[in-house]
């Protein structure tokens, strides 16, 4: 029996909707629940900003299906 690919993840938000916590990776960028190592999904480090100012961050994810 073979598995299903995990879905694929909905767009991320925009930083500018986000708390801090979901900016830094603590908290998830869909639903804002906290998160640690052992629960984070790591969404890959994602560029942000304009052309004059660009800026890093690292957005993470919680396992629970997101619409």
């Amino acid at each position: 029996m073979s598995q299903s690919p995990p879905s694929p993840e909905p767009p991320l938000p925009s930083v500018s909707d986000l708390s801090e916590q979901q900016v830094r990776g603590t908290a998830c960028v869909y639903c804002g629940v906290c998160l640690d190592n052992g629960t984070a999904v790591d969404l890959g480090q994602q560029r942000a900003g304009r052309a004059d100012r660009v800026q890093w961050w690292f957005p993470r994810a919680c396992r629970l299906p997101h619409p």
